[in-house]
């Protein structure tokens, strides 16, 4: 009995409704810009130390990025050091932080709102070789994506270096880009590491990163534990449904589209349920070519019983390379109860009609 509680354990602690984050004792979500994104719209990177008038205060010592003529209009940097990092100054007096001043949030065009400084961390041979290739690379990734693949390879490198924080950063940033820009980067993390992340409670907010990169894992254990948890998740739901549908197509290929299939036709079902196994149907059609066919005839039966997924369905597959779902889009174009936006959408994606 013992040994079917740790199980049941196990697969609870894997199946939780999961969602990344940073800066709290139990995170539920990771943030929306990572620290490269600070980085890069930052206006000045400075390194700080204690200030020889008040050992409590901070002071800029070196510029990463920026002139010291910005120092000077800029507000002064407002945190105060507590004992722990004093003691670490006391220790290594040449020790430096990394503090950022620019916005505090960026909207979807990559404009930032709301200016001030933000509280970086200490700063060590491999953090300094990390800003300083994120400062002279991140010029060229381009805020529309099309250069994420070359960027999710830049962060991949991080998993394994040493450096929690680091490796944070990478799972942010492996999270976040598209799924066919990761597909190519197998065996990249650590299959151990993996699970405990999905195993501990403080990492909750990085359970979607965990899970991505689970399935992209090549060993038997990954794909054992994937299978042990995506089946219960398509007949659930839950937060990390999406994820542990894609990583189910990664282990099961055309089984795992089929229980998609089945688990989307369910009645019981719910919506918000529906739509991560919708974006995971996407996601894997995108990076996975082969089962394009197949997943656009399960798209033809979701958007007939619901058409208001059509739009995002049309925009998503347009560049699939097959045109299965047009009768389909053309009957609810031509249909005058279709929502508008809908209606906007496939206007987009069908061929103009001579």
């Amino acid at each position: 009995m013992s040994k079917v509680f740790s199980v049941l354990v196990l697969v609870c602690v894997l199946a939780w409704p999961q969602r990344p984050v940073l800066a709290c004792t139990v995170c539920l979500s990771l943030p929306e810009h990572s620290l490269s994104d600070r980085l890069l719209s930052a206006e000045v990177i400075a390194l700080a130390a204690p200030s020889p008038d008040n050992p409590f205060r901070y002071t800029p010592v070196r510029l990463l990025k920026g002139s010291w003529e910005d120092i000077g209009r800029l507000p002064e940097i407002p945190f105060l050091i507590d004992s722990t990092t004093r003691r670490m100054f006391r220790a290594d007096p040449d020790s430096v932080a990394l503090m950022i001043y620019g916005a505090g949030s960026l909207d979807k065009a990559g404009r930032g709102l709301g200016h001030s400084w933000t509280k970086g961390f200490l700063m060590t041979p491999l953090r300094f070789a990390f800003v300083d290739s994120v400062l002279k690379q991140g010029k060229f990734w381009n805020i529309d994506g099309s250069l994420s693949r070359s960027r999710a390879g830049f962060f991949v490198e991080y998993l394994r270096a040493g450096d929690d924080l680091l490796r944070n950063t990478a799972m942010v940033e492996l999270h976040r880009v598209p799924y066919a820009s990761v597909r190519h980067l197998h065996d990249n993390a650590s299959t151990p590491d993996l699970l405990r992340e999905l195993q501990s409670l403080n990492r909750i907010a990085y359970a979607p990163a965990a899970i991505r990169l689970l399935g992209l894992q090549t060993d038997p254990v990954a794909a054992k534990a994937v299978r042990s948890v995506y089946p219960n998740s398509l007949a659930t739901g839950g937060l990390n449904l999406r994820e542990w549908a894609l990583a189910g197509i990664e282990v099961d290929g055309e089984h795992a589209v089929a229980s998609i299939d089945q688990a989307l036709g369910a009645k019981t079902t719910r919506d918000a349920d529906r739509r991560a196994m919708i974006d995971a149907l996407i996601d894997g059609g995108s990076a996975i070519p082969q089962y394009r066919a197949r997943i656009l005839g399960i798209f033809n039966r979701v958007i007939q019983a619901d058409s208001t997924v059509a739009g995002q369905i049309a925009l998503a597959t347009r560049d699939w390379g097959n045109a299965s779902l047009h009768p389909t889009l053309r009957t609810l174009l031509s249909d005058p109860a279709t929502e508008p936006a809908t209606a906007f959408a496939i206007r987009a994606v069908l061929p103009t009609e001579n």
